[in-house]
Formats: C-alpha cells, structure tokens, sequence
C-alpha cells in the first residue's frame, strides 16, 4: 500500500504544474468528440526516446476508471523514435475540461510499447515528438 502511494505521490509530482496547452495541428482530430493538446515545454529527449505530455478535452462525458463519467485525460507518453512505437507511462481522467477536478490516476503498464499506427493522433505525437526540431525545444 506504501508503495502505490509513493508511485501515485510521483505521477502527481511528475506532472507539469501549469502547463501551456496548445491544439495539436493534426487533421486526425475528431471535431465534435475531443480536441488533442500538448504541452511543448514537456518535450524531453532522452538519445533516441522523447517523452512529452499529451491533455484530450472531449466534448461530452466518457466513461471513467471507477464508474464516474470524466471530460479530459491527461498522459504522458514516451516515443521509440526510430522504432515508430510509444508506451503510456501516465494516465489520469478528469471530471472537468483541461485537466481540472476531481482526478483518477489510472494504471498502467510502462513496459508495453505499442506500435504507431498511420493516419493516428499518436502519429501526429510522433511526429511532433520526434520531428520537432530540437532548435525549438526547450533548453535541458
């Protein structure tokens, strides 16, 4: 029990404090169900892996980890940029739009990578991610 508390505490520490949104430009959106954000300050390379932070704002109420309904998510995501595969290392719904209210830290299993799929929002990550010049991240 200590040690889901002290994983949960991390997610909570990890996440970026007030992050500056902006609209993924993807023509994979799905107008009308939910709007995809990143924070580019989040972009991190680490050698051949990017790990960056990801907020879907849906326009109506999904279905939530523990029963309740939830109108974002926020994760963060971790891309393989050769390889064209990522793996969630967090996930958390949220009962109000943008990351806001009541939270539900859902699990997640940091070893699985899944493959990138074409035409997808995690393309466009990718894409993002692994593309992005390094000349606009921010400094390490």
């Amino acid at each position: 029990m200590k040690r889901l508390l002290l994983v949960m505490l991390l997610v909570l520490v990890s996440r970026p404090a007030v992050a500056e949104w902006i609209v993924l430009d993807s023509p994979y959106q799905t107008p009308g169900l939910w709007t995809v954000y990143v924070d580019p300050a989040s972009i991190s390379p680490d050698g051949q892996l990017v790990t960056l932070w990801e907020l879907r704002d849906y326009r109506s109420g999904q279905g939530g980890l523990v029963g309740r309904r939830f109108l974002s998510a926020t994760s963060q995501k971790q891309f393989d940029c050769p390889s064209q595969r990522y793996r969630l290392l967090t996930y958390t719904d949220f009962a109000g739009p943008m990351g806001t209210g009541h939270f539900e830290i859902g699990a997640v299993d940091p070893n699985a990578w899944h493959v990138i799929e074409p035409e997808s929002i995690n393309h466009t990550l990718w894409e993002v991610a692994c593309k992005t010049p390094l000349i606009t991240r921010p400094k390490q």
